[in-house]
């Protein structure tokens, strides 16, 4: 995607708690993308300058010697809420060994970088964000969330799909995909209707998006199901997430028109692959995830969790089973 020089002049970057050599460097990146940015060195100045001046693109240091990048992201959020301001655009940068507790944090932020990281990741991250918040500041951003549940459109996941393949695929990472559904209940159908049936579901998927970690994304589709992507999740960490998913689902629910307790069970196929490839083929490589999450949906799902492990590059090769 191309910057337009309107968009560029219009959302402006904010460079929060970096140090100076990495300030050199983002700018570097910035002049590049033809976007303007101003850096402030101290996570609590910046605040009162991200609310003044409106600056719709942040990039937050994750350590700061006042307060740290969440502590910062979380004042933000809350003021946003508070004076319903439209939501800036949070990128989180930080060490490796900053990972956990960004990717495990409650707080709302949009992507992070983990250091040694490329140009071409910021700019890429930096075109996304431009993306968004041009959406969204416009009263579009139904195109790639939606507004009630908090789930991702299609588009939406496509583009976090790819733009999280690109991320893992340069160490060779774990990548999580999950089509989830919960099965029909015909008796809520002739009771109440259809309408009625997809504003109950609307709500059971918005709560399980709570029960995520901070960096999983759920994203609806055609047809009642859901798609899961938890970047970083191997096989066994996938299925102790679907685990706690459905456990948190047994939690949820609801007397039938004939007073008994209705029991809902989740139904989830995954894909758990390492990215392989360098990433001159990750477009590629989303491609074919994208394929197989499409051909997923298209097939009844089993009552249960049952999915498959493998590698993907130009190609899914998938292990078999011991």
């Amino acid at each position: 995607m191309k910057i337009s020089t309107e968009d560029c002049m219009k959302y402006k970057v904010l460079l929060v708690g970096l140090d100076e050599a990495r300030v050199r460097e983002i700018r570097v990146v910035l002049g590049q993308l033809g976007l303007q940015g101003e850096a402030v060195s101290s996570h609590l100045k910046a605040l009162p300058q991200a609310e003044d001046t409106a600056s719709p693109c942040l990039i937050v240091a994750a350590q700061g010697e006042d307060i740290s990048g969440l502590e910062f992201c979380a004042l933000l959020r809350a003021r946003e809420s508070r004076r319903q301001a439209r939501p800036a655009y949070i990128i989180m940068m930080g060490a490796q060994s900053d990972l956990v507790s960004i990717v495990s944090s409650d707080v709302e932020i949009d992507a992070y970088l983990v250091g040694p990281w490329m140009d071409l990741e910021l700019a890429w991250k930096l075109r996304r964000a431009i993306q968004v918040l041009r959406l969204t500041w416009n009263g579009e951003s139904g195109c790639l969330v939606d507004p009630v549940t908090g789930l991702l459109t299609s588009d939406g996941l496509k583009s976090f799909l790819f733009e999280e393949v690109n991320r893992v695929g340069r160490r060779q990472g774990w990548f999580s995909l999950t089509v989830l559904s919960i099965p029909d209940h015909a008796g809520l159908r002739v009771s109440f209707g259809e309408a009625w049936l997809a504003w109950f579901k609307s709500g059971i998927w918005a709560y399980l998006r709570r029960q995520l970690r901070n960096y999983d994304r759920l994203a609806a589709l055609n047809g009642g199901v859901l798609c899961l992507v938890s970047p970083d999740l191997d096989e066994h960490g996938t299925r102790a997430l679907l685990a706690r998913l459905g456990a948190a689902l047994e939690e949820y629910q609801f007397q039938d028109p004939a007073g008994h307790g209705l029991r809902l069970e989740l139904r989830a196929r995954f894909l758990c692959v390492r990215v392989l490839g360098d990433y001159k083929q990750f477009g590629r490589t989303g491609e074919v995830l994208w394929d197989w999450l499409q051909t997923c949906i298209t097939e009844p799902l089993p009552l249960g969790v049952h999915g498959a492990t493998g590698r993907a590059a130009l190609e899914l090769e998938l292990v078999p089973e011991s």
